[in-house]
């Protein structure tokens, strides 16, 4: 009996040496789908054969795992698409097949998924309509800059230039060669436009309220400008409506969306 006993347990030991691991699977599948760029209504035309396979050892499951293997790829593929210009269709190609490359577990399921034989690419048509969007917002971005440039020199000029008399004249000795005589025979004229400037003290409350903070800011750039001129846009929206929020626009110089908003 004890012979039989040790023979048991020697087996059994054998047995717990040995785990069963059940084969993983792989499969393929060409998909051919529109991809979304930064320019709403241009997308580019992507195609790409998605492999996954299946993990049965996770201890989850799905119960449609070539449609969560392409669908997981699809959204990949969208979080670097949808922040590109439908132009750089050839050099994201290589971007995208860089990223779709590594093999991937699709969460929460038993797939993992990956991609290769990348093709991007876009339509001639949408790639003109491309290039004319690109272009109106170089125009808009340059007008924008100018008319950024003369509200910073009006500001400057009004609050800084002509507040006295003395200001404005040493201002125009600076900038006219410090020509003395002339300085003094044009005194009258200064002093009426310092008499002028100080009546634009009843500007409207957008331009105040957007000179208040860039006086309490003085070194942001144009960029931070155009963020801040957005985020009190925003908060004008939300306490005070959308009127609100679009007379502010409209004097303060920011685009609106389609007609009626000012933001998103």
């Amino acid at each position: 009996m004890g012979a039989l006993a040790a023979w048991w347990r020697r087996r059994f030991a054998r047995r717990e040496e040995f785990t069963f691991e059940p084969p993983s699977s792989s499969h393929q599948q060409v998909f051919e789908t529109p991809l979304p760029s930064a320019v709403y209504g241009l997308d580019f035309r992507a195609r790409f054969t998605v492999h996954w396979r299946l993990d049965l050892t996770s201890g989850v499951r799905h119960n449609a795992p070539r449609s969560a293997a392409i669908n997981d790829i699809v959204r990949r593929a969208k979080a670097v698409t949808e922040r590109a210009m439908l132009v750089h269709h050839a050099a994201l190609q290589h971007q995208l097949g860089d990223e779709l490359a590594a093999e991937r577990q699709v969460e929460g399921t038993h797939v993992w998924a990956r991609a290769e034989g990348v093709e991007l690419s876009a339509d001639e048509a949408d790639l003109e309509m491309a290039r004319k969007h690109i272009e109106l917002l170089r125009t808009t971005t340059v007008r924008q800059a100018e008319r950024d440039a003369e509200r910073a020199e009006i500001r400057y000029l009004r609050d800084e230039v002509l507040t006295d008399l003395s200001t404005a004249t040493i201002w125009w000795l600076y900038r006219s060669g410090y020509q003395v005589e002339q300085a003094v025979a044009l005194a009258p004229q200064l002093d009426q436009l310092v008499r002028i400037a100080a009546q634009r003290r009843d500007g409207h409350w957008a331009e105040t309220l957007v000179t208040s903070f860039e006086s309490a800011l003085p070194r942001l750039t144009d960029g931070h400008r155009q963020d801040l001129r957005l985020h009190l846009a925003k908060a004008l929206g939300i306490y005070g409506g959308p009127a609100v929020a679009t007379e502010f626009a409209e004097q303060v110089g920011l685009p609106h969306q389609n007609g009626a908003k000012p933001l998103p």
